[in-house]
């Protein structure tokens, strides 16, 4: 392997629940709708807010209700966030796989569903400038569909300058490791914490090279000559 894309929500920041909470007290604000555990896999993680939107709320909202709605929930998201400073943290182990794919220059970048304003908010609290190319994420700008539809790493491939069959993803949505396969890429790796999904992950054949608690266990060596990650970062 030759690259990597990364995926950011639930993946580089263990931030899944407070996305899950603030769906869903959107979700409850304007529909009487309950949401299952499936539900909330399938059909918010790894989506666009357009999608999720028009999936929970109503299939016959515009583009601008679509908007309000969206900057409604991404302004309560990250005041969620820094409720608690000691959870803006990256996943364990990250930073020194970052460090070495850095050391090692290898064109890495990441692909988002998440739209700009919350992109700007993590490059600040992350300080992600230090490891990625602001100009070289793909994020959602509304130009291509979300995930499971291939086309977020098809353009992360190619701002990397990689063919997608050369390239690494990791993923913790089921959306997003579908996408990956669709795109043809050369290795997936799904990341479970939890390991609450692990299950459904083999059951549905995504033909996934492993699957990972946190970066203390992620595979180095995919990229040849490298390191492991240390257990007590």
């Amino acid at each position: 392997m030759e690259g990597i894309i990364f995926d950011f929500n639930g993946t580089m920041f263990q931030d899944s629940k407070l996305h899950e909470q603030a769906w869903l007290e959107m979700i409850r604000r304007y529909t009487p709708r309950d949401i299952s555990e499936q539900e909330i896999l399938m059909n918010i993680h790894g989506h666009t807010n357009d999608e999720i939107l028009r999936h929970f709320v109503s299939k016959d909202l515009d583009a601008v209700e679509v908007a309000k709605l969206s900057e409604e929930k991404e302004q309560n998201y990250r005041e969620l966030c820094l409720k608690d400073p000691e959870q803006l943290v990256l996943t364990k182990g990250l930073q020194k796989v970052l460090e070495h794919l850095k050391e090692q220059a290898i064109p890495r970048t990441i692909a988002t569903a998440t739209g700009k304003e919350n992109l700007d908010f993590y490059f600040d609290v992350f300080d992600l400038a230090r490891w990625f190319t602001y100009e070289k994420v793909v994020y959602d700008d509304g130009t291509f569909p979300g995930k499971p539809q291939p086309d977020i790493f098809l353009k992360a491939a190619k701002m990397i300058e990689l063919s997608p069959e050369k390239c690494i993803v990791i993923e913790d949505a089921y959306s997003g490791l579908l996408a990956a396969q669709r795109a043809g890429i050369g290795k997936i790796i799904a990341i479970d914490p939890s390991k609450k999904n692990q299950d459904i992950f083999r059951e549905k054949n995504m033909h996934l090279e492993d699957i990972i608690q946190d970066f203390t266990e992620f595979p180095l060596s995919l990229f040849g000559n490298s390191v492991a990650v240390e257990k007590n970062q």
